[in-house]
């Protein structure tokens, strides 16, 4: 394996990482419940870096476009992030990286999504 694959390899077990952060014991599902939504958004983006949190976020909406509970804004929002790349050398029907979606509620994914946009107008337009 060169080293182009072996980055594409390490970053693919980063992004897991963070997916696996968003559903391990349902940390997401209770951090909406007891309100601490803001709190546990950027725990996770100190950890796995805000690139990352867009890609498991932007995968799990844009896997489900027949899905009327994700607000056209939030949809918008994820067919503009950058989707995964395909491993190097791929060859043949792209992939869709189902692994990277959570299985929560679009209601906890949509609120989680929008306190991410905020955060990213408030770092592109610093006061």
């Amino acid at each position: 394996m060169n080293e182009l694959q072996q980055k594409w390899h390490e970053e693919f077990r980063a992004v897991l990482a963070c997916k696996d952060a968003f559903t391990e014991n349902a940390v997401l599902t209770h951090s909406y419940h007891d309100r601490k939504l803001p709190e546990f958004l950027k725990e996770i983006i100190q950890a796995h870096g805000q690139d990352r949190v867009q890609r498991v976020l932007a995968a799990t909406v844009n896997r489900a476009p027949w899905d009327g509970r994700y607000y056209r804004l939030v949809k918008e929002w994820a067919a503009q992030v950058e989707p995964f790349p395909q491993f190097p050398g791929h060859q043949g029907e792209a992939r869709d990286f189902s692994e990277f979606c959570i299985n929560d509620h679009p209601i906890i994914v949509i609120a989680t999504v929008r306190l991410l946009m905020n955060r990213e107008k408030v770092l592109a337009h610093p006061k």
